[in-house]
């Protein structure tokens, strides 16, 4: 949902509230969910013709709690040129993360394998992990670095075929 930008939709007693995703969560297993409120639609937007997406996770079970994970959306046009990405980084920080600076590195600029592991790295420079059974902060950077590239060379292969 990160990725893609989606909108958060609750009802309470005040009426309809529409929040943006990157707002939704606000701390370890907390929202901005009003008391009262309730959560009633997601909207996702449909992302335009040239975009690809994937989501990648490492978990050490099936239905464990993932070590880490990354979703990527990608908006290509001519020559692999990207319109639009969109990263979010799960269980690397206490509520999702938003990679930024890695998108940024990305908008405007060719989509290849270079430009790729400069996002990747990026990324991972903005995760927040912490240590745990899983562990340590730089295994789970570098697992996020990996996931990155393996996330966004799935989602330019996947832009390609859109188009």
């Amino acid at each position: 949902m990160l990725a893609l930008e989606a909108e958060i939709v609750v009802v309470g007693s005040q009426g309809e509230r529409k929040i943006p995703v990157t707002s939704f969560f606000t701390d370890l297993f907390t929202t901005s969910l009003s008391s009262g409120e309730i959560l009633t639609e997601i909207r996702i937007p449909i992302p335009p013709p040239g975009s690809g997406g994937a989501y990648f996770k490492l978990e050490r079970k099936v239905g464990d709690f993932a070590t880490a994970g990354v979703a990527a959306q990608l908006t290509v046009g001519k020559d692999d040129v990207c319109e639009r990405a969109g990263i979010g980084l799960t269980n690397v920080g206490l509520t999702p993360v938003k990679a930024r600076r890695a998108e940024e590195a990305l908008r405007g600029k060719k989509i290849d394998g270079e430009s790729i592991k400069r996002a990747a790295q990026l990324a991972a420079q903005e995760s927040e992990p912490t240590a745990d059974l899983r562990g340590s902060q730089e295994y789970k950077r570098d697992l996020v670095r990996v996931l990155a590239i393996r996330a966004l060379d799935r989602a330019l292969e996947r832009s390609r075929r859109g188009k």
